[in-house]
């Protein structure tokens, strides 16, 4: 056992002691540095813009100076995508005005059977944020009263925390959010 821990012993000494370094570490990082400086902008190509009749600005290629051998792009810029483009944007924008509603997220307070209860619970809903605007679903056989329209979970994060503190069993749910066209 005592050759064990010895061993152990040899064993953590020589790691700490091959481990450390020699101590001649730079003082500053200067003695990594290279100095290298190149100028690349005689390779570069500039371009000087100017206005023709149709009062639209072409660039006319000025060629670079350096000793790298021209190179040309053959580039159709009579192409135009836009009326495409348009076309496309065009029928999206059919189909969106076809689209009433948007999934989004509640805060239901109460499901249950009694209308009465449902009312109850909208006007305390009222005395906690006058300002939400709660409703009263009938979903057969269910009365639900849901509190605001959300896309997002987070967004009804705020109302849900002081609506659960007055009904516990309130939660944030799914539901279809309808848009104002």
């Amino acid at each position: 056992m005592n050759k064990i821990k010895n061993m152990i012993w040899f064993v953590m000494l020589g790691l700490y002691f091959g481990c450390s370094g020699s101590g001649n570490t730079p003082q500053n990082s200067s003695a990594y540095t290279v100095d290298y400086d190149e100028d690349l902008s005689v390779y570069r190509t500039s371009y000087d813009y100017k206005a023709n009749e149709e009062n639209t600005v072409t660039p006319s290629k000025k060629p670079a100076t350096g000793t790298r051998p021209e190179q040309t792009l053959n580039i159709d810029t009579d192409i135009t995508v836009t009326r495409e483009l348009d076309n496309l944007l065009a029928s999206v924008a059919e189909k969106n005005k076809n689209v009433k509603t948007i999934r989004g997220y509640t805060i239901q307070v109460y499901s249950g059977s009694n209308r009465e209860r449902a009312e109850q619970v909208k006007r305390q809903v009222y005395h906690i944020l006058p300002d939400s605007r709660p409703e009263i679903k009938f979903i057969p056989p269910n009365y639900r009263v849901q509190v605001g329209q959300f896309t997002e979970p987070l967004e009804a994060q705020k109302e849900f925390s002081q609506l659960k503190k007055e009904f516990p069993n309130a939660i944030i749910s799914p539901d279809k959010i309808q848009i104002n066209n």
